[in-house]
């Protein structure tokens, strides 16, 4: 049977989670096609690209009526990947009609002044908020990666989201770093490209919580399929 995580304690989870991205029509048809018993066992946890998906709210609660595996919002800027208007506000409108329905939310760490707002709410809500920095071309300098988490604490988020793009080995040897080291806030680390895949279990080694897979089509490079990945991570 599929072990299950509540919506309630996903931050104090001490096994490293897999997050199943839903990031178009295809794959959340796909997800929520699927038993109950099914859904848990492809994730612990579902990101819906509200920024991709671009669906109204209420067709989405349709959809996602009867779901019992958490859910993770996210509306991402398009400098980071996305495909949501720069307006914070516009973004925002795609997140807060959803808040019920959330378990966290994702907002870029760039984003978390000017949407304080979004954060007070879900705070309000009980939905913790992570905050996310992304770089597609390189990883950054340490004092970057360690500024990136000093920053998220400082506008009160909850955890934080590293992702960056792996070119040496020497990239993902500072990420394992960054990732062992004790936080105040639980951090999810990850890289991209050609290292991408074995970063993503050896991160989640070294304590990353939340992992990323693909449901349908991979919207990120070195991502595995998410239910392998799921399988990996309980080997771990």
């Amino acid at each position: 049977m599929a072990q299950l995580v509540s919506s309630k304690n996903l931050l104090f989870s001490s096994r490293p989670l897999a997050v199943g991205v839903v990031a178009d029509l295809v794959a959340l048809e796909h997800f929520t096609s699927l038993e109950a018993a099914a859904r848990a066992g492809l994730c612990d946890v579902a990101e819906l690209r509200l920024d991709q998906l671009q669906l109204p709210a209420a067709d989405l609660r349709a959809k996602l009526a009867g779901n019992t595996v958490p859910l993770l919002l996210t509306a991402r800027h398009p400098a980071e990947g996305g495909q949501a208007p720069e307006d914070p506000a516009a973004r925002a409108a795609m997140i807060e009609p959803l808040l019920d329905l959330a378990s966290l939310v994702d907002l870029e760490l760039r984003s978390a002044t000017q949407m304080q707002g979004t954060i007070q709410k879900a705070r309000a809500a009980g939905v913790p908020v992570v905050g996310s920095f992304h770089d597609f071309q390189a990883t950054p300098s340490d004092e970057v990666l360690s500024g990136a988490v000093n920053f998220a604490q400082q506008v009160g988020l909850d955890a934080v989201k590293i992702a960056t793009y792996l070119n040496t080995q020497d990239d993902l040897v500072r990420l394992m770093k960054l990732a062992g080291e004790t936080h105040r806030l639980r951090l999810s680390v990850m890289g991209m490209g050609p290292w991408g895949r074995v970063s993503r279990l050896v991160l989640a080694k070294c304590g990353s919580l939340l992992n990323y897979g693909f449901i349908g089509v991979s919207n990120a490079p070195g991502q595995w399929p998410v239910a392998r990945l799921k399988e990996l991570l309980a080997e771990l």
